[in-house]
């Protein structure tokens, strides 16, 4: 073999390597911490939200502590369902399942940021179908 067709050998090898590499092990990509999907969600034992949330992601209904004097459940999550301000935590053992296309997890900055003060505990987007 030519020293030249070894290198292009090398070379087609080489790039074809990285290209397995870079397209994974067939494996899907781990979900985001911070959104249940509909797919993830109807694989579990889960009949409401609530349910759903403490099984998949039980960090989002965690506490954060008292984050103010004046107004002491200001620390608690938000749930807004399909864009509307829905309640607290408790408002997610009213929602069934079925209709969930979506649950997303915004941290208190993030919820701040969208919605204004009090969401110092975060909040949850529920979007159905």
């Amino acid at each position: 073999m030519t020293r030249s067709r070894w290198c292009m050998l090398s070379l087609i090898s080489g790039v074809l390597g990285i290209a397995a590499c870079a397209t994974g092990s067939g494996r899907s990509a781990p979900a985001p911490r911070d959104v249940l999907l509909a797919d993830e969600i109807q694989g579990t034992s889960a009949v409401t939200a609530y349910d759903a949330v403490r099984q998949l992601r039980p960090e989002w209904l965690r506490r954060r502590g008292r984050s103010s004097i004046q107004n002491p459940r200001a620390e608690v999550l938000v749930v807004y369902l399909d864009g509307v301000r829905f309640g607290g935590p408790e408002a997610l053992r009213t929602i069934t399942i079925g209709g969930v296309r979506e649950i997303r997890y915004l941290d208190a900055n993030d919820a701040t940021t969208r919605f204004g003060t009090g969401h110092a505990g975060g909040a949850l987007l529920i979007q159905t179908k």
